[in-house]
């Protein structure tokens, strides 16, 4: 996964940056939990580590309700892959992630 180093770190600054917002706005205008939880499977995915479906969830700070509605959308629309309590992007999703950021290094 070394080609996607800066794509990871781009990820996880994004991760960050977000969290940040929540000090300086209020959390209501940032209603993103899909792609929230699509961000933390991706670092997840670069860094060859697990996600479970509770992970997801707390890492987004919502609650399991929300939380369990956006999977099963997320999976609907065939972005991850569920398997028990593990969830991982799917191969698309995965493919669609690499592209994305690997734009948006170019970019900045």
């Amino acid at each position: 996964m070394a080609a996607f180093d800066g794509c990871l770190d781009l990820a996880k600054s994004q991760v960050a940056l977000r969290a940040l917002r929540y000090g300086h706005f209020p959390a209501d205008i940032f209603d993103e939990y899909a792609w929230d939880m699509m961000l933390h499977m991706y670092i997840a995915a670069l860094r060859e580590q697990k996600m479970y479906i509770d992970n997801a969830v707390n890492l987004t700070s919502k609650n399991k309700k929300v939380g369990d509605r956006w999977i099963k959308h997320l999976h609907a629309d065939g972005m991850i892959v569920v398997d028990g309590e593990m969830i991982t992007l799917s191969e698309q999703a995965m493919q669609r992630m690499n592209s994305y950021h690997e734009e948006a290094l170019a970019a900045v």
